[in-house]
């Protein structure tokens, strides 16, 4: 469910400023947002979101020093940028959307370690091997159920809108940002599909997921940032921690245009501009 934003005054701006590509693009939205009236200011001067201009892992480590205290708007500055927003062309509109309340907000799903280390992800939790570049003997259980075991490269356990992105990469399943589930999936299990019953499990948020592993420790990566030991057996649910995206459209669906749009190759997308203009593809 998608909620009515209000009309923005103050913004602060999160991006990598080491790469030129997103300091212009940076720039330019910034000049934008001035000229309509629409101040920049840092986080302690109680912006009403933040936009993050760079790519998924810019927006997530925003996510990371924020953890769902200001709703973040995401414009991409020409990677993937699968949970971004804007398109870098489309910013021109952005002011005026924004200072009007034409904006919606997500609260997307996050997922939790419990234990003594507490770890907080919005895509997913990566647990591996202590030993780098190494595989490890890992098995899951869901609610105290074992369901498998097997010699992989790791486990990864991801929320619906981390479905798209490393989980999709190992074979798990996509998922729409609406469901109340997440995904496990192993990451190259040996020997392959002779130890495991399925390969990716979707199961639901409020259940718990145990990796165990006969090593003393193991690494568990939150949204690809810095690797934390831990001991197994390691365990993972569903958070009450919320990340709060702007959305420029009320559809919820629309995370499907989106996805197309970005990860479909160009060639294979004339379907959905005859779906949306009505004018017949060319060169299917």
């Amino acid at each position: 469910m998608l909620v009515k934003g209000s009309p923005v005054s103050k913004v602060t701006l999160i991006y990598n400023d080491d790469k030129k590509k997103t300091l212009k693009l940076a720039r330019r939205l910034e000049g934008l947002l001035k000229s309509s009236g629409i101040k920049i200011v840092d986080r302690s001067g109680s912006p009403d979101l933040a936009i993050v201009v760079g790519g998924d892992g810019t927006l997530l480590r925003a996510f990371h020093q924020t953890l769902g205290s200001i709703p973040l708007l995401g414009v991409k500055d020409g990677t993937y940028g699968t949970i971004l927003e804007v398109d870098p062309e489309d910013i021109k509109h952005l002011p005026d959307a924004l200072s009007k309340g034409m904006y919606w907000l997500e609260y997307a799903s996050t997922v939790e370690t419990r234990g003594k280390t507490k770890l907080v992800a919005l895509n997913e939790f990566l647990i591996r091997s202590g030993k780098l570049g190494k595989s490890s003997r890992l098995g899951v259980a869901i609610d105290g159920i074992p369901i498998g075991e097997c010699i992989c490269d790791g486990v990864i356990i991801s929320t619906p809108i981390g479905s798209m992105a490393y989980s999709l990469a190992a074979g798990g399943p996509l998922l729409d940002p609406r469901s109340e589930d997440m995904v496990v999936t192993y990451v190259a299990p040996w020997p392959p599909s002779l130890t495991l019953a399925v390969k990716s499990l979707v199961i639901p948020l409020n259940s718990e997921v145990e990796i165990w592993s006969p090593d003393a420790y193991v690494y568990v990566v939150a949204d690809g940032l810095s690797p934390f030991k831990m001991h197994p057996p390691v365990k993972v649910s569903g958070s009450k921690v919320k990340a709060v995206l702007a959305r420029l459209s009320p559809n919820p669906a629309d995370f499907y245009r989106r996805i197309v749009r970005r990860m479909v190759p160009r060639r294979l997308t004339g379907i959905m501009d005859y779906l949306e203009t009505g004018i017949s593809p060319q060169n299917l």
